[in-house]
């Protein structure tokens, strides 16, 4: 595992107490994710958890990544998920993971193994409309390349490699593929959000320090005229037949 990606999820661990903002957000997106949860009767499990502190919202969320550090539970290749529990997962939970899997065929064909009937992966990932095209190229720190023609790409660190369109790619331009490869997969709810209230946070990257007041106001806009059409990430539900 290359140290500058470990260094930079430990560096992280308790962002929510410095950038109150992004804490907000996040906390929003775990909030989203706990209504949608499969109320299946087996484990809910966080792939690539970073810095999250969803255990905080959800109780019984197990949060893995592909090295330990204080804020794991356990060490976990998201290939490997089928290998180690399967038929045992209610829910997969991964929050801006999925557009860093190099293999997004394999990693869904392991997570259908490892779900339960009615089990769900959900996720939350960057978004593809003209707003969130100029947002990323503008960022850059992440590909955004919506004309990747297969699935696959190169990796040497799962935690800095990416596509940030992969997700709008499998399950929107290659969305008759997806079906065809996983008929027992269906998306069941999708929706967009924060057009401007993650950029006003500033991330990961950059402490703006904007107040907990002013952010929530920001998001009550944005959930009345901007996020179904402008949002920069979705929230996917996607559940086993």
């Amino acid at each position: 595992m290359n140290n500058e990606g470990e260094a930079l999820t430990q560096n992280r661990i308790g962002f929510e107490k410095l950038n109150i903002a992004l804490g907000i957000l996040y906390n929003e997106w775990y909030e989203l994710i706990s209504l949608q949860l499969s109320d299946s009767d087996g484990i809910n499990l966080e792939l690539g958890c970073g810095a999250s502190f969803i255990d905080k919202v959800i109780k019984s969320v197990k949060k893995s990544d592909v090295f330990i550090n204080s804020n794991t539970d356990l060490k976990l290749d998201a290939m490997e998920v089928g290998l180690k529990f399967e038929n045992k997962i209610s829910n997969l939970i991964l929050v801006n993971v999925f557009h860093h899997i190099s293999n997004p065929e394999l990693f869904l064909r392991s997570a259908e193994i490892s779900l339960l009937k009615g089990g769900r992966i959900i996720m939350v990932e960057p978004s593809n409309n003209i707003w969130s095209r100029l947002v990323y190229k503008i960022v850059g720190h992440e590909k955004f390349d919506t004309e990747q023609i297969t699935w696959e790409f190169e990796s040497n660190d799962p935690l800095l490699d990416s596509n940030q369109a992969l997700s709008w790619i499998i399950f929107k331009r290659d969305y008759k593929r997806f079906k065809k490869i996983f008929p027992k997969f269906s998306i069941i709810n999708k929706k967009s959000m924060m057009p401007l209230s993650y950029l006003l946070s500033g991330g990961h990257t950059h402490n703006t320090k904007v107040g907990k007041v002013f952010i929530k106001i920001i998001r009550k806009l944005e959930r009345i005229f901007f996020d179904n059409k402008f949002g920069i990430f979705d929230l996917i539900c996607i559940e086993k037949n």
